[in-house]
């Protein structure tokens, strides 16, 4: 049997307890289908969904599947996430909240508050369970490491947040410490304050 309900003008708020955490959604329009095994929910206007520390806002939300695992988010999406002290950009969101995966497949800004790191991509894998963030197309970066700022670009980067580290590969630069060094891949542990490269190298110490 299927259900449909349309739902507009006035704002929508709408609490679920499933999977692991609670998850609630408001918006000023709503399009809900309650057919089983598609169970479907659409929100345009003011919509945002909240689950766990994670609060998504954007101009059209989609929540999937029979648990609502899946969440799909497009034009002027803004995630805020107050347990890790992580915010993001962007025009469009996958979000699995069953593999805990948040994926950006458009031009995006991120701010890690708790690390002092921003950078701006084309493209965003992030692993939430181990904390792991990759970043493609044209990805630039700067992070505050005590006195010193480390600015970066690649094609690629592997941000382990967990473990303080950075990887770069493809066509990469780093300012690091006032000194510049380039290489096909470079490794920055902040944690242990060292640098490696690899490939090609070229770089410029200053003194």
């Amino acid at each position: 049997m299927r259900k449909t309900l349309l739902l507009t003008l006035l704002p929508i708020i709408i609490c679920f307890s499933l999977i692991a955490d609670e998850i609630s959604f408001t918006s000023r329009e709503s399009s809900v289908s309650l057919r089983d095994g598609r169970e479907h929910v659409r929100l345009s206007g003011d919509a945002s969904v909240s689950v766990g520390s994670l609060r998504i806002s954007a101009e059209s939300i989609d929540l999937n599947g029979s648990n609502w695992s899946v969440i799909e988010c497009r034009a002027r999406v803004e995630i805020d996430d107050s347990e890790r002290n992580l915010s993001i950009r962007t025009s469009m969101l996958y979000y699995d909240r069953e593999s805990e995966r948040l994926l950006i497949s458009s031009y995006l800004e991120l701010e890690d508050r708790s690390n002092e790191l921003s950078a701006r991509a084309n493209h965003l894998e992030y692993d939430m369970q181990n904390e792991v963030l990759t970043l493609k197309g044209r990805v630039s970066f700067s992070k505050i490491n005590n006195d010193d700022v480390i600015q970066g670009n690649a094609e690629m980067i592997r941000y382990d947040r967990a473990n303080n580290t950075i990887s770069l590969s493809g066509n990469c630069s780093v300012i690091y410490k006032g000194d510049e060094y380039r290489a096909e891949r470079i490794e920055l542990d902040i944690e242990h304050d060292s640098i490696r490269l690899e490939s090609e190298i070229r770089g410029t110490i200053n003194g």
